[in-house]
């Protein structure tokens, strides 16, 4: 290995050591901006990461004691700012300048064109509307999309039961389940869950999330990727291999899509888009509806859908397993709604609030993404008083504005009342409650995320009572990727019947 690493030629280390001052220098020019935030100092090369805790967003939060809630800090190459209350984030997130993605964020390493994800503002602009509408118009947040996701809950439940209510890792069938409602609408069909494509992107999608950190090296480094071996070495080039397979299955289906598609018979997104993109090619040859981007989101819609609800169910289930009392006052809700024996429906929201109060609790409680996709500011702009120049990537710390003792008292409790009207018969949303961020580039899919997260949460209270193992102690110290994850740990699903 050494020997290898010794006969890379001169030249290319000397190539990298430029680069690295060249960017240096770059945003040592960039930090003396008229009015730029202020920050702590970081190291040579590496700037500030090696003090950064693995707790990201806690971290944020310590720097804001000294530097208040909008800092600057220099992490490898790159100058970032960091907002940490909701004032600065709507202000920030309101504005054109900010829409922008990093050009070497962790999606680019994948080589797909991302719509949502990466820096392709004129692909953004052509296919968010589109994407959001199609989905709409195919059930999203309407009865069509909800049978669907009952129906899944009544496969998954079955699953449940043959545990006999022993301990289970419900992540793992729980995965399964949330990316079969997002199968339904991209492909027009869910899998068995056993089923071995199935198994690949579900597998895959744990892989790719993992690698997405905010932090990792080659976020902050992109230079590193020209480095012989060091890609291999930080995991780089195995989470490529992963979605390459992934891609492989997008692309198989689409292919399916175009021998059997009819325009009369609308099944899915790809049908959808696929009608769409033979009518703006033929007004505009250079139309950014194609192919690839058509993969990409397949792959943004079929990420993001699957992997941030099933962190939120994941988290309601092990916070009811902890706060039996809350779980039984829920589940006598429930009895008074819903009975026991018919399937919940979205509209059963609206006499549940208590319910519905213990979900926006959790949400804000253990922020499913504390921290935001990475921002990039297209033009030079400003924030709360500060310049951001042109180029400088932007973090959003949501977990911030969710536990800021100014909005919220005793935010570190899990107390669903807050969030009930004095007389507990209706919820009340407070201005700073995030959780699937705000502005242009906030989730289009949440409508649907919190459609799913409600009918799984009720559908699995009503049928079982959920409990720790004896012995095990919660902890709610959950991993930090793109996603806050809950601790890893079985629970027990004790069937009601």
């Amino acid at each position: 290995m050494l020997d290898y690493i010794l006969s890379v030629r001169y030249e290319a280390w000397i190539a990298a050591g430029i680069i690295v001052f060249i960017g240096i220098i770059g945003s040592l020019f960039k930090s003396a901006s008229r009015h730029f935030p202020p920050g702590p100092w970081g190291l040579p090369i590496v700037g500030y990461i090696p003090f950064l805790s693995k707790d990201v967003h806690l971290h944020f939060i310590n720097l804001t004691k000294k530097y208040g809630n909008v800092f600057s800090l220099r992490l490898g190459s790159e100058f970032v700012v960091v907002l940490n209350d909701a004032l600065s984030i709507r202000d920030a997130f309101s504005k054109e300048e900010f829409l922008g993605r990093p050009p070497n964020s962790a999606f680019s390493l994948f080589g797909v064109k991302s719509p949502f994800f990466l820096n392709y503002m004129q692909i953004w602009k052509e296919n968010r509307r589109f994407v959001i509408q199609s989905l709409k118009d195919l059930g999203l947040g309407k009865t069509k999309i909800e049978v669907h996701i009952q129906d899944e809950i009544n496969h998954f439940q079955e699953v449940l039961k043959s545990f006999k209510g022993q301990p289970m890792d419900l992540i793992v069938p729980l995965t399964s389940s949330m990316s079969n409602n997002i199968s339904s609408l991209i492909f027009g069909r869910r899998y068995e869950y056993d089923d071995p494509e199935k198994n690949i992107l579900d597998e895959n999608l744990d892989e790719v999330t993992n690698l997405l950190g905010h932090t990792a090296f080659h976020v902050f480094f992109p230079w590193i990727r020209n480095i012989p071996l060091l890609p291999k070495w930080l995991g780089i080039e195995e989470g490529y291999k992963k979605f390459e397979k992934s891609k492989e299955i997008f692309r198989k289906k689409i292919e399916e899509h175009k021998k059997t598609l009819d325009k009369r018979n609308i099944r899915d997104f790809i049908d959808s888009y696929l009608l769409e993109m033979k009518v703006r090619q033929t007004k505009n040859a250079n139309s950014t509806f194609e192919d690839e981007v058509l993969i990409g989101c397949v792959s943004d819609v079929f990420g993001a859908g699957s992997e941030t609800v099933r962190v939120s169910v994941g988290w309601l289930m092990y916070t009811m397993a902890a706060f039996l009392d809350v779980q039984e006052k829920i589940q006598k809700e429930i009895l008074e709604v819903v009975g026991p024996d018919r399937n919940p429906d979205y509209q059963d929201q609206k006499l549940m609030p208590f319910t519905q109060a213990v979900i926006l609790e959790v949400l804000r409680w253990r922020t499913t993404v504390p921290l935001n996709v990475l921002r990039y500011t297209l033009a030079d702009t400003n924030v709360s008083g500060y310049d951001i120049p042109a180029g400088t990537i932007v973090i959003a710390n949501f977990w911030a504005v969710h536990h800021d003792p100014k909005h919220w008292e005793d935010p570190e409790s899990f107390e669903p009342e807050r969030f009930l009207a004095p007389d507990g018969k209706s919820v009340v949303k407070s201005p700073h409650y995030m959780p699937f961020s705000v502005g242009k580039r906030a989730c289009p899919g949440e409508t649907m995320a919190y459609m799913e997260i409600f009918l799984y949460f009720v559908s699995l209270l009503q049928q079982f009572h959920v409990r720790f193992p004896d012995g095990y102690k919660p902890t709610f110290e959950g991993n930090l990727t793109i996603t806050f994850k809950p601790p890893l740990s079985k629970i027990n699903f004790i069937s009601k019947n």
